[in-house]
């Protein structure tokens, strides 16, 4: 009974002191101010390459990040074209592996009449080619579905920073984040090696799971595409991250609510990184586990 009295002493003393407090508590955070974030990748497939400025939103709010424009936007001192929207290389530029790049944006963010100066760098890694890519039935036949991507490829010496994405068909299916996959290998994992590397983040089935609720059906016939990225370090260490958010649905390439830690220098955040691609395709057999077209 004694341990029942002090337990109810100790609540009613709690209503009282919470019962005092009827004035409305101001909480601010510095996490609530917004903040500047920009978000780059460069490839070594020449192709249009893009820069984006956006600002953040509130974690629980429901906007998306809106593109704002700088006033000079340069990667290695050549300057970008804004389209509106973003910042945009030529569209035959392509990193070359080994070299070091520089992204600078000059930006009044704050609106003080004093032009802020932002920075990173990015080194391209090299590419590790892509020579086979088969499909593993995870079935006692071995001819049907479920199936694994299985992907072969020699590892270099060293820790190495890797991600894959997946096209079915002429469909990027690995726009969203949790459909992208990374891994890192080094001297505890078959450093070196020649690998032939099961890719566990897609299993192949006649229904991937899709954007909104929605399922993306497979075919026999269709054509899957893995492009096998090894990435730069900082980029490989911004995604592991934003996979970790992964109760954000945010396009890859886009910066998240979170604040995921970047290499942006002066304050803002976000990512400028790099990466080096190499592709192989496979085609889905008949099975009974696939419909046909």
């Amino acid at each position: 009974m004694r341990f029942i009295e002090k337990i109810a002493s100790v609540l009613f003393l709690l209503f009282i002191l919470l019962g005092g407090c009827t004035s409305l508590l101001d909480l601010k955070s510095e996490g609530m101010e917004p903040r500047l974030v920009i978000t780059g990748v460069l490839s070594t497939e020449p192709q249009t390459h893009v820069i984006e400025i956006s600002a953040t939103v509130p974690y629980f709010g429901m906007d998306l990040p809106v593109n704002i424009q700088a006033e000079e936007v340069r990667i290695n001192g050549e300057p970008l074209v804004w389209d509106g929207s973003m910042y945009l290389t030529e569209s035959t530029f392509a990193a070359k592996e080994g070299e070091t790049y520089l992204l600078e944006v000059w930006i009044d963010f704050d609106g003080d009449g004093e032009t802020e100066y932002y920075w990173a760098t990015t080194t391209v890694p090299y590419t590790h080619p892509l020579e086979s890519l088969s499909l593993r039935s995870l079935m006692p036949s071995g001819n049907d579905t479920p199936f694994l991507l299985m992907a072969g490829f020699h590892d270099t010496p060293g820790e190495d920073y890797y991600g894959a994405a997946l096209w079915i068909n002429n469909v990027l299916y690995s726009n969203r984040i949790l459909r992208y996959y990374i891994h890192s290998l080094n001297e505890y994992t078959q450093d070196g090696e020649y690998l032939r590397y099961p890719i566990p983040e897609w299993i192949i089935t006649s229904s991937l799971i899709w954007d909104n609720q929605q399922t993306f059906d497979l075919y026999a016939g269709d054509v899957l595409t893995v492009d096998l990225q090894t990435l730069s370090k900082e980029y490989y260490l911004y995604l592991q991250q934003a996979k970790i958010e992964k109760n954000q649905h945010f396009p890859l390439f886009s910066g998240p609510r979170g604040n995921v830690v970047g290499n942006i220098e002066g304050g803002a955040l976000g990512i400028f990184g790099s990466y080096a691609g190499s592709r192989k395709s496979v085609t889905l057999p008949e099975c009974p586990g696939l419909p046909s077209r």
